[in-house]
């Protein structure tokens, strides 16, 4: 099941150059097997160019992602949550860069926004624990658990080292959901804020539902101000491209989690 999944996750996409080639391999096997086929390879591969067209648009690919993050909206004032006791900031990705006996780790773009937005919470409420939740995934060339270079991210941002604590074995958003609530139990914790990004949100906030748990949902910035993506432009760009295949792959998630029993 697991291989099945990391196959879909890897070439079935729509947006990724996997899906791209395995299509167009399709499409040409279409116009050459015989006349009878030829004119679906045809309308298969006008499909293919239209897809990607549109999925290359910055616009369209806003949509796929308002559609999943539609509902959430980050925490302006600390009023409704002053009895919040912890902040849990789930892991958005990272990478790990060695040469010879030295290693250097980094976040990722989601990473940093969620840390980013965990530090604003911090400061905007009183002394709050943080637990910064994330594991390792070699196949995506992250060695070390991402939870630490977030931490370190965090202290750099004026959290106190002190009040950090670290869930370094999540492979997913559902380990996750599984590996937090027993940390959160020892240090007797029953009110918290989970941040992620808003395309995220859906999935972590109905997983830790699902463990009995009563997240106050705090999203992240999803896009950095720094970064070139435009939500309005109708230009299409490689930029917009992986966006939407980013959204894609939260949609195809949540179908997922559903199926599992997981959200």
């Amino acid at each position: 099941m697991d291989i099945v999944i990391e196959l879909i996750k890897e070439m079935l996409i729509p947006g990724s150059t996997a899906f791209l080639l395995l299509g167009l391999i399709l499409g040409v096997i279409l116009l050459f097997i015989g006349w009878k086929t030829e004119k679906w390879g045809r309308r298969w591969l006008l499909f293919l160019s239209i897809l990607y067209l549109l999925l290359s648009i910055p616009f369209a690919a806003s949509l796929l992602e308002r559609g999943l993050s539609v509902g959430y909206e980050p925490i302006s004032s600390a009023t409704e949550y002053a009895d919040v006791d912890a902040i849990v900031i789930l892991g958005g990705g990272g990478a790990s860069f060695r040469a010879g006996e030295l290693e250097v780790n980094t976040v990722s773009d989601s990473s940093a926004l969620r840390a980013m937005e965990g530090a604003r919470l911090y400061q905007m409420l009183d002394d709050p624990i943080v637990i910064v939740s994330g594991g390792t995934n070699p196949k995506a060339g992250l060695l070390t658990p991402e939870s630490k270079p977030m931490r370190d991210a965090l202290v750099k941002l004026g959290v106190p080292s002190q009040r950090i604590l670290l869930e370094s074995d999540s492979f997913n958003t559902h380990d996750q959901a599984l590996n937090v609530p027993p940390i959160l139990a020892a240090a007797g914790i029953e009110r918290f804020l989970l941040v992620t990004s808003p395309t995220h949100m859906r999935r972590a906030y109905f997983s830790f539902i699902e463990q009995g748990l009563d997240p106050i949902p705090a999203i992240s910035t999803q896009h950095s101000e720094t970064g070139s993506f435009s939500s309005n432009s109708i230009v299409p760009d490689l930029e917009a491209l992986a966006v939407s295949q980013s959204a894609l792959r939260e949609w195809m998630g949540l179908i997922y989690y559903t199926l599992r029993g997981w959200i």
